[in-house]
């Protein structure tokens, strides 16, 4: 029998909920599936955000006897002492000896590569999230993400074909021969095996939206990346047609002020909805007739998969997974990024044909199940953590 492989997971914090969503839940939802009778997770976050919802997916991680470390408090005003804090808190940490750090997100890849060291590791994983990585400091990009990173790390998986195209096409990566390989992101399909409409209507009448009403809605960080003000725009000119359709939008971000300043400025009071950090999406998606991601780019929007699982028809700019995910616009209508008169036509579009993309996403539902699985996807990445191991085995024997 195979011996257990010791496994730490990086990533930038356990804010499900808050400002790395999709990350971070991706990452939780990972190490409970594992098998563990193959693979030991711990899981280390370098910062506490100091979400509401941060204790508790601590709690229950470790009630399933998965360790969690957390590295430093977030301070926004300095990110650069509060990384180098938490580098030096997950070092002198209770961290235990691993066979493989394996890494999600910028800053977690650099904690990796600072921890290998320490923790002994013989293989260093990271995921790619994004088809961008270092949006904020693209020269920390071309140093990290183009030449150090494919020197250090000995396998790289992106969560999209269009990601592990762009990672493949760096000059080191070619240089040292080194092919990045697609690795989906996943999601646990039973959170929306029952639906619960009558949470989705509750919402609904909280909101003061009638009954009536259409409703279109989108969950996502308010960062520029994921494209809300053209979203307003979309959404201004939609209502010229569809004047009862309201929209909710869940979420938390640097743009939240500016983004109310915009509602303002195109006459929206009244018929935008700004939820904030939600820990019930599945309540959210309940209560919607329309999904709509209006990202300027992306990784493979989890949210876009929720969404189909739910069974809510889906308009989606054509961006890298967003346009897998939906399978080249069979099971969504896809539209340009950043065009808002492109992405108010496909939302005008799905409204007259929502019976028809209901359908869609109903029958988008075996291919997804299958491919997106995070039962399926955990014994992917066990697996390729075996392959990795292999040869540095077989060396010592």
């Amino acid at each position: 029998m195979s011996r257990v492989i010791s496994v730490v997971y990086l990533v930038s914090s356990l804010a499900v909920e808050g400002p790395l969503g999709g990350v971070a839940r991706f990452v939780v939802e990972l190490v409970r599936a594992l098998d563990r009778t193959q693979v030991q997770p711990a899981v280390a976050a370098l910062w506490d955000y100091g979400t509401p919802g941060e204790p508790r997916w601590r709690e229950r991680l470790l009630a399933e006897g998965i360790p969690v470390f957390i590295g430093a408090p977030w301070d926004p005003a300095h990110p650069y002492r509060s990384c180098v804090r938490a580098l030096w808190g997950l070092h002198r940490s209770g961290l235990q000896k691993a066979d493989i750090l394996h890494s999600h997100g910028e800053f977690s890849d650099l904690a990796a590569w600072w921890l290998q060291k320490r923790l002994g590791a013989r293989v260093l994983v990271r995921t790619v999230h994004n088809e961008i990585e270092w949006a904020k400091r693209p020269l920390f990009g071309r140093m990290f993400g183009g030449v150090l990173l494919p020197l250090v790390f000995h396998a790289e998986w992106g969560v999209s074909r269009q990601v592990v195209r762009r990672l493949n096409t760096r000059w080191v990566a070619r240089q040292k021969h080194k092919q990045a390989q697609v690795m989906y992101n996943a999601l646990d399909f039973t959170r929306f095996e029952s639906p619960n409409r009558e949470a989705g209507r509750m919402l609904r009448v909280a909101l003061n939206i009638p009954p009536q009403a259409l409703l279109v809605g989108n969950v996502g960080r308010l960062v520029p990346q994921k494209g809300h003000a053209v979203l307003l725009q979309a959404f201004a000119l939609l209502r010229t047609s569809w004047p009862q359709v309201h929209l909710v939008v869940a979420g938390d971000g640097p743009l939240a002020d500016f983004l109310h300043q915009e509602t303002k400025r195109l006459h929206l009071e009244g018929h935008v909805h700004w939820l904030g950090p939600r820990q019930d999406i599945e309540t959210v998606l309940a209560a919607l007739d329309l999904f709509v991601s209006s990202s300027l780019w992306e990784g493979l929007p989890t949210v876009i998969l929720e969404a189909l699982a739910a069974q809510v028809p889906v308009v989606a700019t054509r961006v890298s997974g967003s346009t897998e995910l939906l399978n080249e616009g069979e099971y969504g209508i896809l539209v340009p990024p950043g065009d808002a008169g492109s992405l108010a036509q496909g939302m005008d579009q799905a409204l007259r044909e929502l019976k028809t993309w209901r359908r869609r996403a109903q029958t988008a539902l075996p291919r997804l199940r299958s491919m997106f699985s995070i039962r399926n996807v955990a014994h992917q990445h066990i697996q390729a953590y075996r392959t990795l191991l292999a040869p540095l085995q077989a060396s010592r024997q």
